[in-house]
């Protein structure tokens, strides 16, 4: 009797939790009772987890021609979210010093968020209690534009594939995106090791939202730093962001600290990064690719 007792107790505290999430959900989002749940998701990075929209990388200007694969951990930290994921790269060098593609994905990541964090991103009822997630497939091709002594340049078209999870509990979109820039390096005549590298182009993505009410959001990208390349041993520091066409925390700036060092058929790597603008995070990677042979 005892045991029928509990158990009847037991679910009614679990369909009542339920009940009151949902409840929660709807006064959160203001709910009309018809629209689908996922509109009500803010497809922006200021309201997304730390892998769904980030801003794109610097290259140097030059395309590498290399073959290689790697992996690395991420820790991303902020006072509501606590992030933790496995990134996959790899890099094929189609056409030597020419045309290149290179390929990132997180195939997981664990994560933790407060409360209020999950009211603000209006974390759909049912997916409150998620705890882990996976990335979006990004997909570069790299073009060297010219190449001379001092000067480099290269264009980068990148596309986003929509194969993400967590929707639901506001880590990605599960959307298409892509982007589109022009990449380059001068090198200092007085300190040949040292180069002044940057990018500017065009950052899009499927955002579709109730309060918005666009299909699209369209960002200026822009960055610029110095890099530091001797002796098979790489320093790269550098400010980059984009800006969105929404205005409603689309702005993502970061800040990063790159340094890699190659040792035989290997190259390992160590990146800080420090959002700025429209992006709550401190993030540490460490990680290891190997260069496989022609």
């Amino acid at each position: 009797m005892k045991t029928a007792a509990a158990a009847v107790l037991f679910l009614f505290i679990s369909i009542t939790a339920k009940a009151q999430s949902l409840a929660w959900w709807e006064n959160t989002v203001h709910w009309d009772g018809v629209t689908h749940w996922e509109r009500y998701i803010i497809y922006t990075p200021g309201y997304l987890g730390p892998n769904a929209l980030p801003v794109p990388h610097i290259s140097n200007g030059s395309i590498d021609s290399i073959n290689v694969f790697g992996v690395s951990g991420t820790y991303h930290y902020s006072k509501e979210d606590k992030t933790v994921n496995t990134t996959l790269y790899a890099n094929y060098s189609f056409l030597k010093d020419k045309i290149s593609f290179d390929l990132f994905w997180v195939p997981i990541e664990h994560y933790s968020m407060t409360h209020e964090l999950k009211t603000e991103r209006h974390v759909f009822a049912f997916k409150y209690y998620d705890r882990t997630a996976t990335g979006d497939i990004h997909l570069t091709t790299n073009v060297q534009l010219f190449k001379k002594r001092f000067w480099q340049s290269a264009l980068r078209l990148g596309y986003r594939f929509p194969t993400s999870t967590g929707i639901g509990s506001a880590r990605s979109t599960n959307g298409p995106g892509y982007w589109m820039d022009i990449s380059f390096g001068k090198t200092f005549r007085s300190i040949p090791h040292l180069k002044w590298i940057g990018m500017i182009g065009g950052y899009f993505w499927q955002a579709d939202n109730i309060e918005i009410r666009h299909k699209q959001d369209d960002a200026f990208l822009i960055g610029s730093g110095l890099e530091w390349n001797k002796n098979k041993f790489r320093l790269q520091t550098y400010v980059a962001g984009y800006f969105g066409y929404f205005k409603k925390r689309d702005d993502p700036v970061v800040f990063r600290f790159n340094m890699d060092k190659t040792i035989k058929r290997n190259i390992w790597f160590f990146r800080v990064q420090q959002g700025l603008n429209d992006f709550e995070y401190s993030s540490a990677e460490l990680g290891m690719k190997y260069i496989f042979k022609k």
